[in-house]
This record gives C-alpha cells, structure tokens and sequence, in this order.
C-alpha cells in the first residue's frame, strides 16, 4: 500500500504557483508600471532564479521533513510488513499535524523569496524603495493567500490517509500532546478573511489607479486631481477595512452556529465516553448537524437500551452464578462431611481390625497357653493314676507321693480356671467385692505367711518393711491379697535359688493421700519391652510356650484390674538380671458407692 500524500502536495503547489505567475505577477507588473530595464531584472529574478529555488526547497522540505513519517510507514505497509508502534504514532501524529506545518512551510519560504526579490530589484534592479516597498506589499499580501489554500487543500490529499491511520493505529498509544488542535471556527474565519482580503485588496489598487488615469487625461492638471486621489484613496481605505469588518462579523456567525453545535456534541460525546448513556445532544436543525445529532441521540437511546438489557443480564448471569456457586459449596460441604464421615468410618474400621486381630491374638495366645498349661497337669495327673491303677501293690510312701503330686497338678487347674473366671468377672463388671475396713500390715503379712513355704523350698529370704501406724484402708480384703499372692508368686518364680525379697509400705500425701505397696525381688529381672506387656492378659516376659516357668499370664492382669478398682495403679521397674520391683498404690480418698455392699465407706486418715 502506497500514500502518495508528498507528491499530492508537491503537485498541489505547483498548480498554485502556476495559478499565481498567470494572475498575480502580471497584475503586479501590470500595476508597477516597470521599465524595459526593470521588468528584465523582474522575470530575470522572478523565473530563472527564485522560482526554481521555491521548487527545490518543496520537493526538499516535503520528502525529508514534512511527509518523513508518512513515508516511512508507506515503506512497511507497500511491503505488508507490520510496521513499530513507534513509526505508527509518529506518522499518525505527522498526519494531523502535515496542513499547518506544510502552510507554515510556504508563507516562510514564499516570504523569504519576496523579501530576496525586494532587496534585488532594489539594488540591482533600479527600482525605487518606494517602489521596492510596494513590490513587497503586493507579493506579501498576495502570497499570504496561498498558505490559505494550501492548509485546506493538503487537508484534503490527507482524509483517506488518515482513514487508513485511524484502522493501522487505534491500538497504538499516541502523545496527543504533540497534536496541534486547530478549531473548526479558526478555520472558517481563515477562509472568509482569505477569500475577501485578496480581492477587496486588488479591487481597490485597481479603481485607484483606473480613476487616477481617467481624472489625469480630463483635467490635465496634478494640483486638482492630488486631492481628488487622496478622498479616494481613504475612501478605499475605509471600504476595506469596513469590508474586513463585516467579513470578520460574518465568518465568526457563520463559525459559531456550525462549531457551537458541534462543541455541544463533543460535550455530550466526552459524558458517553465517562459512561453517562443519559447524555443526549438535543438539537434541532435541517442540515447534517440536525441529522448527524438525530442520529447520534438514537444511537445513545440504543446504547442506553443495551446496556440496560445487558445489566439484566448480568444481573440474571450474577444471580444464577450465586446459585450455582451456592449449590457447588453445599455440595463441597456435603462432601467434605462424607470424607470426614468417611475417614472417621475408617478409623474406626481400622481399629476395629486392630482389635479384631489382637482379639485373634488374644485367641490364639488363649489357646495356646490354655493346651499348654492345661496339658502339663492333666499330663502328670492320667500317668499318675494309670501308674496307680496298673500297680496296686505300689508301697504306700510310694502311692502317697503319687497322690501327692495328683492332687498338687489338680490345684494348679483349680487356680488357672480360677484366674479365667476371675478375669472374665472382672471385665464383664459381676466379680462380687466386699468392701470392709481393713489393715494393709495384716493383708502383707497374710499374703507372706501364705507363699513361705515356697520361698522355703528355693531358700529365698523375704523380708517386710511395714511403716508403723500406717492408716486404715477401705477394700476388698480378699483381693488385695489376691494382688499381694500374685505378686509375690511371680518374684518367687523369677528369684534363683538363695535369692532375696521385700515388701514395703508405706504412706504417703502427696499427690493424694495413699498407701504404696513395693514388693523388690533379686531376680533375672524384665527386659525393657516387656515392662508394659506383662500386665496385658496371656503375656508373660519370654516366649509363652517354650518358657518352663509356670503360669497363665493372667495374675499380674487380674492383680491390675483389682488395683485399679481401688483407684490405684501397678507398675514395675527392672533391671535385667539384678531383679525387679513390683509396686501399686491404694488411695484413701477412694468413694465407694456399690449398690450390693451394706454401706458406703470412705477411708479416715
């Protein structure tokens, strides 16, 4: 795509200058009256030298400064290239601003060449100052014209390149600061003053010089038609300027009703730019303002009517958008709740599991300990019997010893179905307790006196460090020496031969008024990961089936529950191989309140 704006331009003045060496110089030679001599120096000047400089100085002012940025985007687009924002705004700043620089352009150089030409016909020429001084009158104001025409004319070269500027640039960011703003009522006034000026101006040169040849043929005598040239010289001179007057009155007029309306609508089209679609222009008239300002008000009544429609529709848009958003976040909710629920649901699934395998632990360990504890007695009981069933003339120390060991195996399946139904009561809450007042010194020294004779057989000393006047206790006398057998049984089991034992008690107040009990063996002691294990049912320290140490691991359970019933707890600390110490605590501030006991009792310390 091509603009040839520059050389429109060019063309245009040349057309110009050729209107004006056809009317104005041969009026001006016309008028100056010039000798053979003079007009020589004139065309001399006039044609050969200074025109051909005004032609050069165009085509140079136009193709390296005027129309520079219009070429140079002229460049990009005649090879479909995409031309930089930076060329873009430049020429669409040139393009606005090309008539008044282009008219500024002209009135200097064609001034300049006037003022060349004065100064030479002056000095080389022959001609008078006087004459020198009208010279550049005529030329200076003749030529003022042709900026005139040159402004609106390169206006008018400039409107489809503009079109085609406003499509390649809205997208471009332009310093509008740079645009030099030129009213639509400058403009009219300019036409008007150009269009009269000119001819009011060699109107009146022509009448004054017609008249003063005519009166100077009649009346032959200078002294009588000086005076008569002088009123008709003001009389022009009055003319004119009440011409300029009137031309001056009528352009602003005219100016003022075209620019005033149009004011008014750039008004009401700044209001539509900041969004007030109630903006209208309101005029009526019969020319193209009154129908482009018709036609701009429907335009906005339609704009109001979309945007109108287009809040019910974002408003609509808006209110389904909150419902659906609300649906999706009670959906969210719902499902977060079902995940929690979920979660919460496996939880519980796992340990359920869990417990359903250490329930399968539990049975297994149950099943095992029971076959191997309940095999051993029932073992040596049948071979015991059948032995005496098969010899009945077995000598009676012999026979005696034999029962001897029968009835021995039989109590250990007394107390192991003992501790399993003990343990089941306990845990399904129907074990019976008696609540009494009771002495821990007697319950310690019962429970010693009871497991002596087998802390006799293994030579094992068992010695007692009771605190003197230790309080009363309120419990179940029979169970705490349930616990204290229990406890004992277990050190005197693990304390090798010639081995040690100690019980102690002792009260305390702190944290809360109680009775500790420590039963302290020598024995092979407990290995650190068994020291909470040994107080959970079937667990004993050791592998349960190849362990030859007797016992069903329920006594330090069952010795727990009772413990824990009187609102103490048990616990043990070991050192392997150098022994261990079992101690649990009796609270005297128990409250005791059990529907089938004859009172409820609570210990006074």
């Amino acid at each position: 795509m091509k603009l040839y704006v520059a050389k429109k331009i060019a063309y245009s003045e040349l057309l110009i200058v050729a209107v004006v060496f056809t009317t104005l110089i041969p009026y001006i030679i016309y008028n100056m009256g010039y000798s053979p001599a003079q007009l020589f120096h004139y065309v001399n000047i006039t044609m050969l030298i200074l025109a051909p400089i005004g032609f050069l100085s165009l085509f140079y002012f136009i193709d390296r400064w005027e129309c520079r940025p219009i070429e140079m985007l002229s460049f990009y687009l005649e090879r479909r290239l995409e031309p930089p924002d930076d060329i873009m705004a430049a020429a669409r700043v040139r393009a606005l601003n090309l008539p008044l620089v282009h008219s500024t352009s002209i009135l200097i150089r064609y001034e300049l060449i006037v003022l060349v030409d004065c100064l030479y016909m002056g000095t080389i020429g022959g001609l008078s100052l006087k004459d020198s001084i009208r010279l550049g009158i005529y030329a200076g104001v003749g030529l003022a014209i042709f900026p005139i025409f040159s402004f609106f004319l390169t206006e008018r070269f400039l409107y489809p390149v503009r079109q085609i500027l406003a499509e390649k640039t809205k997208t471009v960011r332009v310093d509008e600061s740079r645009v030099i703003k030129i009213n639509t009522r400058t403009r009219l006034v300019s036409i008007l003053l150009a269009s009269v000026i000119a001819p009011l101006i060699a109107l009146g040169e022509l009448v004054y010089r017609r008249v003063g040849t005519e009166l100077k043929v009649l009346l032959g005598d200078a002294s009588f038609v000086q005076p008569v040239m002088t009123q008709l010289s003001n009389l022009i001179f009055f003319v004119t300027v009440v011409a300029l007057i009137l031309a001056a009155g009528i352009g602003i007029l005219l100016a003022t009703s075209i620019s005033n309306p149009l004011a008014h609508l750039m008004k009401v089209i700044r209001e539509l730019e900041k969004g007030n679609l109630n903006a209208r222009s309101y005029l009526i008239s019969n020319d193209e303002i009154g129908v482009l300002s018709q036609s701009f008000d429907r335009m906005a009544q339609e704009l109001e009517k979309n945007r109108s429609e287009l809040e019910d529709l974002n408003r609509n848009l808006e209110f389904r958008v909150t419902e659906k958003t609300q649906n999706l976040t009670r959906a969210y909710e719902r499902l977060q709740l079902s995940n929690q629920n979920l979660a919460v649901a496996n939880r519980e699934l796992e340990e359920a599991n869990k417990k359903l395998k250490e329930l399968d632990q539990l049975k297994s360990d149950f099943i095992s300990i029971v076959s191997h504890e309940l095999r051993t007695p029932l073992t040596s009981i049948k071979a015991f019997a059948e032995l005496i069933i098969m010899k009945p003339g077995m000598a009676m120390e012999r026979q005696q010893k034999l029962l001897g060991v029968i009835n021995s195996e039989t109590d250990r399946l007394a107390r192991l179905i003992s501790d399993i139904l003990d343990l089941t009561k306990i845990e399904a809450g129907k074990l019976s307790w008696h609540i009494t007042e009771l002495s821990v010194d007697e319950v310690i020294r019962n429970s010693i006196a009871s497991m002596q004779s087998l802390a006799d057989n293994k030579s094992i000393l068992v010695g007692i460090r009771i605190e003197p006047l230790l309080p009363a206790l309120v419990g179940d006398r029979d169970r705490l020496v349930q616990v204290l057998t229990n406890v004992l049984s277990n050190s005197i089991k693990f304390t090798p031969q010639g081995g040690k034992i100690e019980v102690t008690a002792r009260f305390v107040q702190t944290p809360r008024p109680q009775i500790v009990v420590s039963v302290s063996d020598t024995g092979v002691g407990v290995p650190d990961e068994d020291l909470e294990l040994i107080f959970e049912k079937f667990q004993r320290s050791g592998d349960v089936l190849t362990n030859n140490t007797e016992g069903t691991g329920l006594g330090l359970t069952i010795s727990r529950q009772i413990v824990e019933y009187h609102g103490g707890r048990i616990w043990v600390e070991s050192t392997l191989g150098k022994g261990s110490t079992f101690t649990f605590t009796l609270p005297l501030d128990r409250v005791w309140n059990i529907p089938d006991e004859q009172r409820p009792a609570r210990a006074q310390i």
